[in-house]
């Protein structure tokens, strides 16, 4: 388990490094606008992380997912996105791309789980 969470930070802080660079260098694909969420496009980095990004090119998540599911719950005029970060460990996004759960959990259940507790909390 400490060797996953130090492995992740590594990644986080390479990520980091990646991300500092220019615009232009960092997305391998820019997706469909309008697909996933609104007026956004997904974007795939070099290192095969995931994010999005608004019609002005501005991030609105981070590319920093080796996956980001569709936005398929819903509750209270609100749509979540399951994520997973690339030390395999789960959290969900919402519609307006914060991160509303961490993604920290090793298992699907367990961040659906989180979820429900923070959905029903509302």
């Amino acid at each position: 388990m400490m060797m996953r969470k130090i492995y992740f930070i590594f990644v986080m802080l390479i990520s980091c490094v990646v991300f500092a660079q220019n615009s232009e260098s960092k997305y391998k694909k820019v997706f469909e606008f309008g697909k996933h969420n609104k007026d956004w496009a997904m974007v795939e980095t070099v290192t095969k992380t995931y994010g999005f990004i608004d019609a002005d090119g501005k991030e609105v998540v981070m590319p920093i997912y080796s996956k980001i599911y569709e936005f398929e719950i819903q509750k209270n005029s609100k749509k979540y996105a399951m994520v997973k970060n690339v030390a395999d460990a789960y959290g969900f996004i919402d519609e307006n791309g914060i991160e509303v759960i961490k993604a920290i959990y090793f298992k699907k259940e367990e961040a659906i789980q989180k979820l429900n507790i923070f959905l029903n909390g509302l």
